[in-house]
């Protein structure tokens, strides 16, 4: 198992996730990721954001940023 952490972020601006989850390889941090987006422009949480240019990056416990799931196109 390895820990992923799932930041939110524009480019500009960071939302972090400190906690991570630990998961069995980055397939799964990829359905993991792809759901958080799927939930969040559904309005899950933080409903009246707009999601326009924002990104789930999937960060693996070394610090290295292994893909970017953009929300809005979930």
């Amino acid at each position: 198992m390895a820990r992923y952490y799932f930041h939110l972020t524009d480019g500009k601006q960071v939302l972090s996730n400190h906690n991570g989850v630990d998961l069995p390889g980055d397939a799964a941090a990829r359905e993991n990721a792809t759901a958080l987006a799927r939930d969040l422009k559904n309005g899950a949480a933080m409903r009246d954001w707009n999601w326009a240019g924002w990104f789930v990056a999937i960060v693996d416990e070394h610090g290295r940023t292994i893909e970017k799931v953009p929300i809005a196109d979930i």
